[in-house]
């Protein structure tokens, strides 16, 4: 200001002053504006939420009927009650069920990126997307009926801090500033940079009740592994480690009567039981002790769920079609290994695995071999060269970190290793590919560098994976490596992950039709050193780190998808997976005793749709079992 009053001296004709003064006055004290109070957000403004805030979501039932009980499995022990700590397998169905989100994201195949409220009742964003209201449900409670305010989404925020907070989180709402408190049901976010998701990302962080997570003198990594209060439509009613998780639908909660929640959340009880074995989890399914499977294993959907129980309708066996983007499955090379560092030795790696000879004799030919990081999406998979911006990013990105982006990102497609070629072919090359990297047959057999014999071990948590494992490991011997497989406790294949303790592993990339934050966990050099974080392979590669930040900053669809073909033909041609399958639809069984809407909203798993929007049909159950007591059909 006294700059201002300087300039007020010096300055002779006052009509010039007065509008400079004006101006002035306005930078400095300027407030971004907000656009009108909206039910929701989108990735495209206004014109892209497809719902108001009255109406339902297309794909519920709004009559459907509530009451009953589904029965699930889970396979593997869990060990807490606390889904947002490091240490420890969180149980199943706390998320989304026990505790809520602010925003919930629509599962429609032609939105995108849509939220709508789900605590919050309405949002205003600022014009420059660096701030942004929530206003609260003022009827929103906890399950213990303490109310939901301002106070709770700051401490969620704050919470992340705390160093037993998962660093998956931590990298996921990395670039919100802060979040202030308003009043006691208007909260406000500030943003670190601008971000075209980031807005949406903040629907997505899970609000805690401080109250009791931030009771003094708790740990949060520790001293609530038992305790879930949330806000959401289930409360726990009991369970056993290792053994079941029960939930019961909170007749009084408070956001039973929202549109978006009509026809949702009908079961008055969801429980989980616990498999140790696949064997055993696969028949008790049979058996009737739960309700559903989801058929990971085409073998099993193959050869099992055909017999008279099924010809008798006493279960169903179904495929429920979708769009989702495929992502990437695969055997994950750990780069912290010396083994792994080289391109040339994960590309010979990479060429032992023969896919058509797995998908004929293994798969009854279910599968499609994945090509990419983003497959099965025709607007985000690379088709061919390189061309225009994307071609532009990865030329510039070669001439800073040549070591970096591959010269094949730029001459050749995506693809996988040898995809295609006779297995004899792909073996060939993989060995001149070894030898040229210095590793040299031994007389026992297997190659060797510097006196040190290439022996490695791959991590599974499934012994379904062995017979899949097998043939890659005899594969792998007739060049000259090493491979032992070992199988593993789900709890221990949990810290293995979380502390990058192991050679080789199964993972699997999911990937969203909006692609942004959770990028970082995945493959940035800071998560690289981040234990928990879901960069396994220990990528540290400057040139993704850099198209990291043009997805996470990208302001127009075309610069995030321009932005995500060049880091797909990056991950790609680095060779830091052996790619596995996808399959475009979901398999499952159930027990013929439920009713569904007609629409699936296939941008869910079919597990999570049937949890969220299916029902029990008690006249359908006792028909089912009176003609399975008298073995006959059922009518």
């Amino acid at each position: 200001m006294r700059y201002i009053a300087v300039l007020y001296q010096k300055i002779g004709n006052f009509n010039i002053m007065n509008k400079l003064f004006t101006l002035l006055i306005a930078l400095l004290f300027a407030v971004p504006s907000f656009a009108e109070p909206l039910p929701g957000l989108s990735l495209y403004g206004a014109e892209g939420l497809k719902y108001k805030a009255n109406e339902p979501y297309a794909y519920a039932d709004t009559q459907s009927v509530k009451g009953g009980r589904l029965v699930l499995a889970d396979f593997g022990a869990f060990t807490k009650l606390n889904p947002l700590s490091l240490k420890g397998v969180a149980s199943p169905g706390l998320n989304g069920l026990v505790f809520q989100t602010p925003m919930d994201s629509s599962a429609d195949d032609d939105e995108p990126f849509s939220q709508y409220g789900t605590l919050v009742e309405s949002v205003e964003l600022a014009d420059d997307r660096m701030s942004m209201i929530y206003h609260l449900y003022k009827n929103a409670k906890f399950s213990d009926d303490k109310p939901v305010t301002a106070d709770d989404f700051v401490f969620s925020f704050n919470l992340i801090q705390d160093p037993e907070y998962h660093p998956i989180y931590k990298a996921y709402f990395h670039d919100i500033k802060s979040v202030e408190k308003i009043d006691a049901h208007t909260v406000k976010y500030h943003f670190s940079t601008f971000n075209q998701e980031l807005p949406l990302i903040t629907g997505q962080m899970t609000i805690l009740p401080k109250h009791i997570y931030g009771a003094p003198g708790k740990k949060f990594g520790s001293d609530f592994d038992q305790i879930a209060v949330g806000s959401g439509p289930y409360i726990v009613e009991k369970y056993e480690f290792g053994k079941y998780i029960t939930l019961k639908r909170n007749k009084n909660w408070w956001a039973k009567d929202l549109a978006k929640n009509q026809g949702r959340y009908n079961f008055d009880e969801i429980t989980w039981k616990i498999f140790l074995d696949p064997v055993a989890e696969r028949e008790a399914f049979k058996g009737g002790e739960y309700d559903v499977i989801q058929v990971n294993s085409s073998r099993d959907w193959a050869l099992d769920y055909k017999g008279d129980f099924i010809k008798k309708g006493y279960y169903k066996r179904e495929k429920f079609m979708h769009n989702r983007v495929a992502g990437m499955q695969g055997f994950a090379m750990n780069l912290r290994n010396d083994l792994f560092k080289s391109r040339k030795v994960r590309a010979a790696v990479a060429l032992a695995f023969d896919f058509e000879w797995s998908n004929k004799n293994l798969f009854y030919g279910q599968y499609t071999r994945n090509e990419n990081y983003f497959d099965n999406n025709s607007e985000m998979k690379p088709q061919g060269l390189p061309e225009g911006n994307v071609k532009t990013l990865l030329e510039n990105l070669r001439n800073k970190y040549k070591n970096f982006v591959p010269k094949t990102a730029l001459t050749k497609p995506v693809g996988a290793p040898g995809e295609g070629q006779p297995i004899e072919k792909n073996l060939a090359l993989a060995s001149a590919l070894l030898e040229s990297d210095g590793w040299k047959m031994g007389p026992d057999g297997i190659r060797q560098k510097d006196g040190k014999p290439f022996k490695f071990k791959l991590i599974l948590v499934s012994p379904a994976f062995q017979r899949i494992s097998e043939p890659f490991k005899n594969n792998l011997a007739k060049i000259g490596l090493d491979m032992d497989i070992q199988v593993v406790q789900v709890a221990q294949y949990e810290e293995i992950m979380r502390d990058f303790k192991f050679d080789m592993i199964v993972a699997s990339y999911g990937q969203s039709r909006s692609p942004g934050n959770e990028q970082r966990s995945m493959w940035s050099s800071e998560a690289a050193v981040t234990p928990g974080s879901r960069n396994l392979m220990g990528i540290q590669n400057p040139a993704v780190d850099e198209l990291i930040d043009l997805i996470v900053k990208a302001s127009t669809r075309k610069e995030l998808i321009d932005a995500i073909q060049a880091l797909d033909r990056i991950l790609t041609h680095q060779f830091y997976m052996v790619p596995h399958w996808y399959i475009a639809y979901d398999r499952a069984a159930y027990w013929n005793k439920f009713s569904h809407p007609k629409i699936n909203p296939s941008q869910s798993p079919i597990i999570s749709n049937i949890i969220e929007w299916w029902s029990y049909d008690e006249a359908l159950a006792k028909r089912m079992e009176s003609a399975r007591a008298k073995d006959i059909p059922l009518q």
